[in-house]
C-alpha cells in the first residue's frame, strides 16, 4: 500500500478542540453551584434572585394578552424575529437606557439572550488573542472566563469602596499598558459590592477618551439600591461606552432576554456576531416582557417593592452574621444581593471553610475563584437574596457548626 493511501491513526477526540477551549475554563463555580442545589443544602452561594419576586401575575396577564390579542400578536410572537431584538422591545431598553446614562435611540440597542451572551459578543467582536483587558480584581467570575476564552491578557486593577480604583489605571496607563477595553460593574459590584464613584466614573471616561479603549459597563443591581438614588451611567461622560442591562436580578431570569446599548460604530458588528450564534433572542419573552415594561407604572412600583425585599433580607442577615459569626468582618451592603467577607481568624482559610460548610449542609463561595492576582484565601461571598427567614436562620446556624467544625479539626 502507497503512503498515499495508507489511513492516518485517529485522533483522541480531545485532540481535536481548539486551543481556546482551555484558556477561560474554569469549574470551580459550577463545582459549588452544583454542590449548593443537592437536596438538603441551604444556598448561600449563587447570585438567585428571590422567587417571590417574580411579578407572575403580571407576565401571566401579558401571556393572556398576547395569546387572545387581535391582529396575530401570538404568532408573531412564535415566529422568527429580527436579530438585534423586536422594535416594542428595542424601545423599551432604550428608554430604560436614556433614564439612567445619555440618551439613546432603538437603533443603538440589541436585545441579547441575557447580559452574559451580550459581554461574550463584545469579547468576540473586539478582543483578539493577546490583547489586554482592564478589570477590578476580584472580579465577576464571568467575566474573567469570557475574556480568557477570547486569548485576551488580564490586567487586574485593585478596587475599594468607591470601586475600580481608577488612579491606578491611569498610572498603568502612563508606564505603557494599553487595553482595549476597561470592565466594570458599577453598582453593588459582584462579588465586592462596591459603588463606582461619579468622581472616578468622570475619571474612567476621560481615560477612554486619551487613550482610546472601550469601556463595558455590566450593571445587573443598579436598580437594587437600598436608599437614595443611582448614579447615572458613565455614557454620559464619553461615547466610548456598551452598556449591558441585565433584567435577571429585577424581572426574572428565565426568559434570557437582556439589553445591549453601544456605540453606533460597534453595534453593527455586534449584531453580525449575534447572528452567527443564534440569530435572535426568544421571540416571545422579548413580547412578554416589551408589554410589561411598556407599562409605566409596573417598574416604578416592581422596583420598590424588591428594594424593600432585598433590604430587610440583608438587614436580617446582618444582625445573625454580626451575633453569630464574629469572626467575619464585612460592611453593610448598600444594595445589590451579596456580602462580601473577610475572615479575621487566621486559623481557617475560606477554602476550608466553604468544605465544611457543604459538610453541614450550607452552601458559600470562597474568595479565590473571583481573585485574579489578589489573594482570595481569606474572603468569601454570602448571598442573602433567595432565602426566607428560617432559611437564613438555619443557614446561619449551619455556617456557625462549620466555624466550630474547622477549628477543631486545625490545618
Amino acid at each position: 500500500m502507497s503512503a498515499a493511501q495508507q489511513t492516518p491513526a485517529p485522533r483522541d477526540i480531545e485532540g481535536l478542540l481548539a486551543r481556546r477551549t482551555g484558556w477561560g475554563r474554569s469549574d470551580a463555580v459550577s463545582r459549588i453551584l452544583a454542590a449548593a442545589a443537592a437536596p438538603g443544602v441551604l444556598s448561600m452561594a449563587g447570585g438567585i434572585p428571590a422567587p417571590d419576586s417574580f411579578p407572575v401575575a403580571r407576565l401571566a396577564e401579558a401571556t393572556d394578552r398576547l395569546f387572545t390579542g387581535p391582529d396575530g400578536a401570538a404568532v408573531r410572537a412564535l415566529q422568527y424575529a429580527p436579530t438585534d431584538g423586536i422594535g416594542p422591545m428595542r424601545e423599551v431598553i432604550a428608554a430604560r437606557a436614556s433614564a439612567t446614562g445619555a440618551p439613546v435611540g432603538p437603533d443603538r440597542v440589541m436585545v441579547t439572550a441575557g447580559s452574559q451572551q451580550g459581554l461574550d459578543l463584545v469579547a468576540q467582536t473586539i478582543i483578539d488573542e493577546g490583547d489586554e483587558v482592564a478589570l477590578d480584581d476580584p472580579s465577576y467570575l464571568g467575566a474573567v472566563q469570557v475574556f480568557r476564552r477570547a486569548g485576551a491578557r488580564l490586567l487586574p486593577v485593585p478596587g475599594d469602596a468607591e470601586g475600580m480604583r481608577t488612579d491606578v489605571l491611569e498610572q498603568r496607563l502612563l508606564a505603557g499598558a494599553r487595553p482595549k477595553l476597561v470592565y466594570v460593574v458599577p453598582h453593588f459590584h459582584n462579588p465586592t459590592g462596591a459603588v463606582l464613584s461619579e468622581e472616578r466614573r468622570r475619571h474612567l471616561a476621560a481615560l477612554a477618551e486619551r487613550f482610546g479603549f472601550l469601556v463595558v459597563e455590566d450593571d445587573p443591581y443598579g436598580d437594587l439600591a437600598f436608599e437614595g438614588s443611582r448614579l447615572p451611567s458613565t455614557d454620559v461622560h464619553s461615547g466610548r461606552v456598551v452598556r449591558l442591562m441585565s433584567l435577571s436580578k429585577t424581572v426574572c431570569p428565565g426568559l434570557r432576554v437582556a439589553g445591549l446599548v453601544a456605540p453606533a460604530e460597534l453595534i453593527g458588528e455586534l449584531v453580525a456576531a449575534k447572528q452567527c450564534g443564534d440569530l435572535q433572542t426568544n421571540t416571545f419573552g422579548q413580547y412578554l416582557l416589551a408589554d410589561l415594561l411598556g407599562d409605566p407604572e409596573f417598574l416604578p412600583a416592581h422596583l420598590a417593592g424588591l428594594r424593600t425585599l432585598y433590604g430587610g433580607r440583608a438587614r436580617a442577615m446582618e444582625t445573625l452574621l454580626r451575633e453569630r459569626l464574629p469572626w467575619l468582618d464585612f460592611e453593610r451592603p448598600r444594595g445589590g444581593l451579596f456580602f462580601w467577607c473577610r475572615l479575621t481568624d487566621p486559623r481557617v482559610g475560606s477554602d476550608a471553610l466553604y468544605a465544611h460548610a457543604l459538610a453541614q449542609g450550607v452552601a458559600i463561595v470562597p474568595g479565590t475563584p473571583f481573585c485574579i492576582e489578589e489573594d482570595g484565601s481569606r474572603v468569601l461571598r454570602l448571598s442573602f437574596a433567595s432565602l426566607d427567614g428560617a432559611q437564613r436562620r438555619e443557614g446561619v446556624s449551619r455556617l456557625a457548626a462549620a466555624w466550630e467544625k474547622a477549628l477543631a479539626d486545625g490545618p
